[in-house]
């Protein structure tokens, strides 16, 4: 094979690997692999952890950056200091503050929209609390933060209610991940996928959006291992 030719061949590979990556969590199963088990009481490392805060503070400087130029004033210079390593604070990777870019275009939209931007695509799926409590069985997983409580039945479609209206959801199994698939009818597509690190102290969570007039975003959420026994009976002290 010629060098142009496989050049070509590599690029035809990328392709369809990138067209794959794109697709979604495809096809989700009922059943748990062996031997993989999200229960338990799990505690956010923030250090580890993508802050959606710190996205939110650079959406509200694009927008008082936007109103100070429609007003004709400059907006103040940024005096932040850059990140010391970590996680990601910008977990979109583009700049929110130049409206040329994606990013800085989604941030217009943000700014436009009625809805909280913590309500909206990747930010809506973030449990609030620092700890979170799963259970799972055979044929239900729940997620609960403390103020809010999810029920998920492996291999399941269905229709949802989501702060852009509904969502067609898929739930289930891939591989060694718990997958939650959801697209908005007018909005983004969402992705959470639940696994345990290789020592099973630890549950990570991938939360990625795309479409719905917004750019991909991708947040990273690590936990360390509370309990292995959830217990969310109130306390009646």
């Amino acid at each position: 094979m010629n060098p142009a030719a496989a050049q070509r061949l590599l690029a035809c590979a990328l392709l369809c690997a990138g067209l794959c990556g794109c697709a979604g969590a495809g096809n989700l199963g009922a059943d748990a692999p062996s031997g993989v088990n999200l229960a338990g009481s799990w505690k956010l490392d923030r250090a580890l952890s993508d802050d959606p805060e710190k996205i939110y503070a650079k959406i509200q400087r694009q927008r008082a950056a936007r109103l100070a130029e429609q007003m004709g004033t400059p907006p103040a210079p940024s005096t932040s200091p850059g990140p010391a390593g970590g996680a990601n604070p910008d977990a979109t990777g583009g700049d929110l503050n130049n409206p040329l870019t994606p990013e800085g275009q989604a941030a217009l939209i943000i700014g436009q929209s009625h809805l909280d931007p913590f309500d909206m695509g990747v930010f809506g799926n973030i449990p609030r609390g620092d700890v979170i409590r799963i259970k799972q069985t055979a044929d239900e997983v729940s997620i609960s933060d403390g103020l809010t409580d999810r029920s998920f039945t492996p291999g399941e479609k269905s229709v949802v209610s989501v702060p852009e209206g509904v969502a067609d959801q898929h739930s289930g199994w891939k591989s060694h991940d718990f997958v939650i698939d959801a697209r908005a009818e007018a909005g983004p597509r969402t992705i959470e996928r639940y696994h345990l690190s290789s020592d099973g102290q630890h549950l990570l969570a991938d939360i990625q959006s795309n479409g719905g007039n917004l750019p991909s975003m991708k947040i990273k959420r690590v936990y360390d291992r509370l309990s292995a026994a959830p217990d969310i009976t109130p306390s009646t002290d």
